[in-house]
């Protein structure tokens, strides 16, 4: 049998430093990272850029016999039935530039052109796009572009 063997009495490591790295007695203060001004992109909202057709209360309207109600509740855009059709349907884009005119400078419009079958009108509440509407001139008569919300 063999004999067993006690540990040697001299130490594993010979060449390990007796104490730590000294520290210097005013240590140096530890500066918070200031936070960036980054906005919050959790909380970031796309810009709107189409208008349900049921929120403006869209409509379409033949240009046929059109006549002008009193007031100026609505705007009203002329365009061609299959474009009318789908603004109804689909809403209003506020990218496209759509014009509208009032219904007494529309009724002028449709005085001065021959009305077509293929012609359509889409009629929205004013109050319910103003924000998106800017006061224009074209062919010499005040309508309104919509578009992006400028404020």
């Amino acid at each position: 049998m063999g004999r067993r063997r006690s540990p040697s009495s001299a130490p594993l490591f010979e060449t390990l430093p007796q104490s730590r790295r000294p520290r210097p007695e005013n240590p140096l203060p530890r500066t918070s990272v200031a936070p960036t001004d980054q906005p919050d992109l959790l909380g970031w909202i796309p810009p709107l850029t189409h208008l349900d057709a049921d929120e403006v209360e869209a409509c379409f309207l033949s240009p046929v016999g059109f006549r002008p109600p009193s007031g100026e509740a609505f705007v009203y855009h002329l365009t061609d039935i299959v474009s009318a059709r789908m603004i109804v349907e689909n809403g209003l884009l506020l990218t496209d530039g759509l014009i509208f005119r009032t219904a007494a400078h529309l009724a002028q419009d449709l005085a001065d052109a021959p009305v077509t079958e293929d012609l359509g009108i889409v009629r929205v509440r004013r109050r319910l796009i103003q924000p998106w509407l800017t006061a224009d001139r074209q062919d010499g008569r005040p309508c309104y572009v919509l578009g992006p919300e400028t404020s």
